[in-house]
């Protein structure tokens, strides 16, 4: 089904709703009440306690299961990367390479350098952006893939003010141009100062 959903700048555009799962779903406050539902329980089951390296081992087939586990009772594609091409992320063909050289990276960085545990959280979270693998969630996803990192790392996770960040907001334009500084220099510092602002 095709909806018409005003996109909030910076977003994919949400078109076609026809891999939604509850049908009662009519406008995006209803769809953020039902996705925030699911992603609560991913949040719980990661968050709560420390989670160890079985429960959450940072390899690509869990990387993926992580948006299926926030976004299944939503969406039937959650957890599958995307085949087509959208207005912002990588080509769909280099998805799979460029994760699983993310998280070799994250590896190395844990074993083999003295990175500090927030800019490893704060690369992992951009990075993830960066490739955009699923049709929607991206942000969300890949923030709680840092946060799971810094806590199984013994730090504290990132709060971020989830319902600013989803809307227009001077939090969310602050969020993307950090990113973007990211993107476009390699300049981390703006995104790792958000991290720390908002770490509990």
């Amino acid at each position: 089904m095709t909806v018409h959903w005003q996109p909030i700048p910076g977003e994919t555009p949400i078109d076609d709703i026809s891999g939604l799962i509850p049908k009662h779903v009519r406008s995006r406050r209803e769809l953020a009440v039902v996705e925030g539902l699911n992603i609560h329980e991913a949040v719980v089951k990661y968050l709560a306690l420390t989670p160890g390296r079985r429960q959450a081992p940072f390899d690509l087939p869990w990387a993926i299961k992580l948006h299926k586990e926030m976004f299944g009772k939503v969406w039937t594609w959650a957890g599958v990367c995307r085949t087509v091409e959208l207005n912002i992320g990588l080509p769909f063909h280099q998805i799979n390479m460029q994760l699983q050289s993310l998280l070799d990276d994250l590896i190395y960085w844990r074993d083999q350098t003295q990175m500090p545990v927030i800019e490893q959280a704060s690369r992992l979270h951009h990075r993830s952006v960066l490739i955009h693998p699923f049709l929607n969630g991206n942000g969300r996803w890949s923030r709680l893939l840092a946060n799971i990192w810094l806590k199984q790392r013994g730090q504290q996770p990132v709060e971020w003010p989830e319902q600013t960040i989803g809307i227009e907001s001077i939090i969310r334009n602050e969020y993307l141009t950090a990113l973007r500084q990211a993107d476009s220099s390699g300049d981390y510092a703006p995104l790792i100062a958000l991290h720390s602002k908002y770490q509990r």
